[in-house]
């Protein structure tokens, strides 16, 4: 029996690491009020937004506004104010300011403010699709791509910026608990069944005399921690030994093999997507992408190895890897999905919000309900 840990966003924010697609955009724009320092010009412009002073007397560029602006100096200068605060008050003078966005990164901006989250990777696909339409949607694909592209820069950027916090030590030895805990019997009727040590009536099998009996104490025999994310907090486990490390999607130490954008082959509109013939609507494709490295093969040659359980840390199960989670959720060897949920301070969850999303991978609901740990064997995270 193996174990593939699925280790998403919400591992690194376990950790005290502040790598929300939300905190990125947040960085992004400190990072664009400071550019105003130094810019002579009305116009501040990069793929994702234009910032333009109108005509305006006592407003002749932006290092004017930056030096000499009130706002700017009592507000920003102190760091009491964000970045996008003061794009917000310049949002409140159309007279003097204009900001621009692009389609996709207005997206984003209104994600964040109207559900205080964001997926860029799903809202890229969304707006994808709006391009293999016969309508003109504004905008064109090598366009949608090149923002992508520059984001996808900016990301690693930022990611780069972080610092691994202090009590990182502690905070592994709890969740080094999770992934490398010996008993692999909390799996119930979907290991007996798969295994076939076993027979029992579906109606009356006892889970718990089963677990005591057959798989206590028994533990996984490799154990790969198949990593969603980019930064090296996964690293710190690899002291304990035997775990295979898997970057999925790349790492920040190898930019050039990072894999952003979308893998959700199992959407209806994907065929039409194929059907356009178009290379540039399948540059970000992440089946295509994953064909730059290894680590995919990896994963593969892992699950036909031997039945393996699945555990899930901080990942949403979201479309956007939606063709891998699929290959792994249904496949023949797979005999578990244990999903660690996360619990606030009010008592409310996000385990049903969590096994919703993880049934969206599933193409055989069957396998969905035998096979997702139920919410009474599962932890928080």
């Amino acid at each position: 029996m193996n174990r593939l840990v699925i280790i998403g966003n919400g591992f690194d924010m376990a950790h005290g690491l502040k790598t929300s697609y939300k905190d990125f955009i947040n960085w992004y724009w400190d990072r664009r009020v400071d550019a105003f320092v130094g810019n002579i010009t009305k116009v501040s412009a990069d793929s994702l937004c234009k910032l333009t002073i109108k005509d305006n007397p006592n407003l002749s560029c932006w290092n004017v506004f930056a030096f000499d602006n009130s706002y700017f100096k009592d507000i920003r200068g102190n760091r009491t104010c964000s970045g996008y605060e003061v794009i917000t008050e310049l949002q409140k003078y159309p007279d003097t300011f204009s900001v621009d966005t692009t389609p996709f990164f207005g997206t984003i901006i209104q994600s964040i403010e109207t559900k205080g989250w964001v997926d860029i990777e799903n809202d890229y696909y969304q707006l994808l699709k709006k391009c293999t339409g016969t309508t003109d949607c504004g905008y064109t694909v090598k366009e949608l791509n090149e923002q992508l592209a520059y984001l996808q820069k900016k990301l690693v950027e930022y990611l780069s910026t972080i610092d691994v916090p202090e009590t990182i030590g502690t905070i592994n030895s709890a969740i080094r608990e999770y992934i490398c805990i010996e008993d692999l019997s909390i799996e119930g009727k979907a290991l007996a069944k798969t295994m076939g040590v076993i027979e029992y009536d579906t109606n009356s099998f006892d889970d718990n005399r089963y677990m005591d009996e057959r798989f206590s104490g028994m533990p996984p025999e490799r154990t790969m921690l198949l990593c969603f994310n980019y930064t090296g907090t996964v690293k710190e486990y690899e002291q304990y030994g035997g775990l295979i490390l898997n970057y999925i999607h790349g790492e920040l130490e190898h930019p050039e093999h990072i894999i952003f954008g979308y893998g959700d082959e199992l959407d209806k509109d994907y065929q039409g997507i194929l059907d356009k013939q178009d290379n540039e609507l399948l540059k970000n494709v992440k089946s295509v992408k994953y064909l730059e490295t290894r680590n995919y093969h990896k994963m593969l040659d892992f699950l036909m190895a031997a039945p393996f359980q699945v555990l899930i840390m901080g990942h949403s199960c979201g479309n956007s890897d939606r063709t891998l989670l699929n290959t792994v959720f249904e496949h023949e060897n797979c005999v578990s999905i244990k999903p660690f949920y996360h619990k606030w301070n009010d008592g409310s969850d996000n385990y049903l919000e969590l096994v919703q999303n993880i049934s969206r991978n599933f193409t055989n609901m069957q396998l969905f309900r035998d096979r997702v740990v139920n919410k009474e064997q599962c932890r928080t995270m």
